[in-house]
């Protein structure tokens, strides 16, 4: 099986510092069996990746397939970029600690302020 799937579980158990023994008794499965599934040896089943998500704490969630690159992009940099389509071309904001949004370069609107020069209410 060729996917990234098995890979991204093993590496969400481990970073939660989750053992198989721990998913197993959470999901019902044998060790032997998550370990196939994490290895890639085994293709497992939508609702088998959705028992072990929901044992870790996850969301198995369908996209359309024109939207998975943003939302990869999204994950990947843990939510600091944002993309969107309302720009003639790609639109990219970049979340920085001050909140600072980039836009897109053929926009006529500003930058949205910074929330320090907002007016209190």
């Amino acid at each position: 099986m060729d996917s990234f799937i098995p890979p991204a579980l093993r590496r969400q158990r481990n970073h939660r510092r989750l053992t198989l023994e721990a998913v197993s008794g959470a999901t019902g499965m044998s060790q032997q069996h998550l370990s196939e599934i994490e290895s890639g040896k085994r293709d497992p089943r939508l609702s088998s990746i959705e028992r072990i998500a929901e044992a870790m704490g996850l969301s198995v969630m369908l996209v359309p397939e024109h939207m998975a690159p943003e939302i990869r992009r999204y994950i990947a940099t843990q939510g600091r970029v944002y993309t969107t389509p309302f720009c003639h071309g790609p639109l990219v904001r970049v979340m920085t600690p001050d909140y600072e949004a980039h836009r897109c370069p053929r926009s006529p609107h500003p930058p949205a302020p910074k929330p320090s020069s907002l007016p209190m209410a």
